[in-house]
């Protein structure tokens, strides 16, 4: 060392360099290890006795099958859609615009 003030400088980092890693060393973070998982079991379901019932119809409803009950059959609706298509009802291939 040449003079005084190299050797300040030299013992201040040393001091900085000292407390820093001492800093470090002991705040250091701790791993958290999450608890194991928990087992869920896989065996079939089981119903009670008698507590499931399988009919064709709802309970106070009718015998239908439709939806609701109440479907109207496949035959009363018209042949040409019914209009309810963006090109006013003309749902076949061969009644399409521009074709």
């Amino acid at each position: 060392m040449k003079n005084q003030n190299d050797m300040i400088v030299s013992v201040v980092a040393g001091v900085i360099a000292i407390g820093a890693f001492c800093g470090l060393f002991f705040t250091k973070r701790t791993p958290v290890t999450p608890p194991p998982p928990t087992v869920v079991p896989t065996d079939e379901a089981k119903p009670q006795e008698g507590a499931v019932t399988f009919t064709a119809s709802l309970p106070a409803g009718s015998g239908n099958t439709g939806f609701g009950g109440a479907a109207r059959p496949s035959a009363a609706r018209p042949a040409g859609g019914g209009g309810d298509s963006r090109f006013g009802g003309m749902t076949k291939p061969g009644n399409m615009l521009g074709g």
